[in-house]
């Protein structure tokens, strides 16, 4: 997406800066920390979004964008993080969604943030920008890239007011996994006036095939590739007849950044190609 234009007077910058973080605990910044490990995806895309990528002197295995990120060192795997590397790039922050490291990264003498990934509220990634534009400084980049955000989703759910709901849908996360209520995918079929097939379970479930086939969605997400359309027990489905099967040109829906609106404006835009262009 174009870089917003602002002509807003520039935020002023304020420390120390103070945090509450997921276990309660006030994490205060005197001066912007010079050298994170962001052990996050949605982290690492946020602090380039808003310029200040450079700060990033690690991250995990899974973190794939922005490109800049591939020359940046790897200090763990999702949830298993090498502390002795982690230590040894000496850094002055180590931001964790989980908090299972925490006390070995503090008993090593390194300042830790510790925030749950967002799950069930995508609206509050605008909020996690304007957070991480108080920690290293840059208030006024951060404004830029959260309005943008905001008003994106504005702009979406303003087109779909008029509208009840629709399409049944079923998103395949891998191996018939999918997304119910209390996740942020529930919260974007909601936006989009979409009736999901697992609606009525909580987080992530396993169905059935069976289950598929009754529910008989109209329109099917492939997250990560068509394994459906293909599946003998599928023929029948009306979305794998009419091939209404979506498969994302990226992995935006996945992650709680800056990137997430654009993922609900492609999938918008091809449930409904008269409404969104």
């Amino acid at each position: 997406a174009p870089t917003p234009t602002s002509t807003a007077e520039p935020l002023a910058v304020g420390f120390p800066y103070t945090v509450i973080d997921s276990n309660g605990n006030e994490v205060t910044f005197d001066r912007p920390p010079e050298r994170i490990v962001a052990f996050d995806s949605a982290v690492v895309e946020i602090l380039f979004a808003i310029g200040e990528g450079h700060r990033v002197v690690a991250t995990h295995d899974f973190v794939s964008y922005p490109p800049e990120t591939a020359s940046i060192p790897r200090v763990g795997g999702a949830f298993n993080m090498d502390i002795e590397a982690t230590v040894t790039l000496e850094p002055d922050l180590v931001f964790i969604f989980f908090d299972k490291f925490q006390e070995d990264l503090e008993r090593a003498g390194v300042k830790v943030l510790y925030i749950e990934t967002l799950t069930d509220d995508f609206i509050q990634v605008a909020d996690r920008i304007r957070l991480w534009g108080g920690i290293v400084g840059n208030p006024s980049a951060a404004e830029e890239v959260a309005d943008d955000f905001e008003a994106r989703v504005n702009a979406i759910k303003a087109t779909m007011e008029p509208y009840a709901s629709g399409l049944k849908v079923f998103q395949d996360e891998g191996d018939l996994w999918t997304p119910g209520q209390g996740t942020l995918i529930q919260q974007v079929f909601d936006l989009l006036k979409l009736e999901n097939i697992a609606a009525d379970v909580n987080g992530y479930v396993q169905l059935s095939p069976e289950v598929i086939v009754e529910r008989d969605p109209t329109i099917i997400i492939a997250s990560h590739g068509d394994n459906i359309s293909g599946t003998p027990a599928f023929a029948n489905v009306l979305a794998v007849k009419n091939g209404a099967i979506y498969v994302p040109s990226s992995d935006a829906l996945s992650i709680a950044g800056p990137r997430f609106v654009a993922g609900i404006e492609a999938l918008a835009a091809w449930v409904y190609p008269g409404l969104f262009r």
